[in-house]
């Protein structure tokens, strides 16, 4: 039996690989080898940083700076697999649909969710409209397609994990997922989804730096407390 899992993060960003990135490389350190990460973006505006870090087998620097200046260093090793963009998400489809992979995690931003001050979905959004009629150029066209592989392979359950720091995060991600396949006619999905899913709440850290400048091989990471 493989007891190897996946922990696939879509929206590969500075948040994801001063934070989430850390955490998986510090399991895998004390001993835990099971997991590791799979990464990719929805957009292809961030695909030079995917490239960079697919060159360094997905390995790069984590700066951390203390209250009182202190920097400290740290090579991270958690991102294993680094997904190409490609028109149709193909690469992160496929991964998000592998029987191996337990946990989808994301962070498209507050905006990404295209939801109105009512909570449900913004339809008049071009890239809704487009992901409405089979196109994936939102989380939840993305995952539509995720979750019907799943379901056609018999994939098993999985985590779907909204990190972006929205209040009730999880269900807002949950709703605005069930009517997307509602508008779809996708009743199958929403059957499978809710017997086979959870969308828990979680709650996103502070800001922090960006790399800027720096290569994907030198990440200026979040102050530490």
């Amino acid at each position: 039996m493989n007891n190897q899992f996946t922990w696939l993060h879509i929206g590969l960003g500075s948040f994801h690989r001063a934070h989430q990135a850390w955490y998986l490389h510090r399991l895998i350190a004390s001993g835990d080898k099971r997991w590791h990460i799979a990464a990719g973006n929805i957009r292809n505006d961030a695909e030079q940083v995917v490239q960079a870090l697919a060159a360094q087998g997905g390995r790069y620097v984590l700066e951390t700076v203390s209250p009182e200046g202190e920097r400290e260093y740290e090579e991270i090793t958690s991102i294993q697999k680094l997904l190409p963009w490609q028109a149709g998400l193909q690469p992160l489809i496929n991964e998000g649909a592998n029987p191996q992979t337990k946990v989808i995690a994301f962070t498209v931003t507050e905006g990404g969710y295209y939801l109105n001050t009512r909570h449900q979905l913004e339809t008049s959004n071009p890239d809704l409209q487009a992901d409405l009629q089979g196109e994936c150029k939102t989380i939840y066209g993305t995952l539509a397609r995720i979750l019907e592989k799943r379901m056609a392979d018999d994939a098993g359950p999985l985590t779907l994990l909204n990190c972006d720091n929205v209040r009730h995060n999880g269900e807002r991600f949950h709703d605005g997922m069930v009517e997307f396949l509602q508008l779809t006619g996708k009743q199958a999905v929403i059957d499978w989804m809710a017997a086979n899913t959870t969308c828990p709440n979680t709650h996103g850290g502070p800001h922090h730096p960006a790399s800027g400048g720096r290569s994907a091989g030198s990440h200026q990471g979040a102050n530490r407390d």
